[in-house]
């Protein structure tokens, strides 16, 4: 569902049309974030599900616990993974890169305090996930909202982005579709053609 923000955002900066690249972001968002609460009540009920599907009662309930842990990282990943979409479509890059390094070194640091020291275990995992999670989440806004970068293209939320939000979905889908197209279908056919075309010395 992200993956058309930069899609859309980059033609809307093409057509020099900067201010709407922050209200397609907004758009985007609301969108993800309906996707979120859907995904919220399978997080919840996920011990069922796993047994449902054949796994054993032991693993589906530390699976579930791992889930639920991870409830608060399905809405900061809504939030996160678009606002990054937007400021690639940007070209800012290299900020990207130092807010994940920290906030990566962070998590890492947190991890075995929490999960060892505090005796939280796998809770504990799911939980220091979704922390930093909401500390990217946090480090992009501020960036985002702070930036000189970003003056022209974010100029504050938008009743707008409440509307255009079914043709909007629908160019969603069909970057999902695409991707798992390239993604499953295509890559591994091409991998397959290669190596057998490499195999028969047919391959230039």
């Amino acid at each position: 569902m992200a993956s058309a923000v930069q899609t859309v955002c980059g033609q809307a900066y093409g057509a020099k049309k900067y201010s709407a690249m922050g209200v397609i972001c907004q758009r985007a968002i609301v969108l993800h974030l309906g996707a979120a609460v859907l995904l919220t009540f399978l997080y919840w009920f996920s011990g069922p599900i796993l047994i449902a599907i054949g796994q054993s009662e032991s693993i589906a309930e530390q699976g579930q616990i791992f889930a639920r842990g991870l409830i608060p990282q399905i809405y900061a990943f809504s939030l996160s993974c678009h606002m990054q979409r937007f400021l690639q479509a940007l070209a800012i890059v290299n900020p990207l890169a130092y807010m994940s390094a920290g906030v990566f070194a962070l998590h890492v640091l947190l991890n075995w305090p929490v999960i060892d020291v505090l005796g939280f275990g796998l809770l504990g995992a799911a939980l220091t996930l979704s922390f930093s999670w909401w500390l990217l989440v946090i480090s992009n806004w501020l960036y985002i909202v702070l930036s000189p970068n970003c003056r022209e293209t974010w100029t504050g939320f938008s009743s707008k982005a409440f509307t255009g939000i079914w043709p909007y979905f629908k160019l969603t889908i069909a970057s999902a579709v695409m991707l798992w197209y390239l993604g499953d279908m295509v890559q591994p056919r091409t991998g397959a053609y290669i190596r057998t075309a490499s195999q028969s010395n047919t391959f230039l």
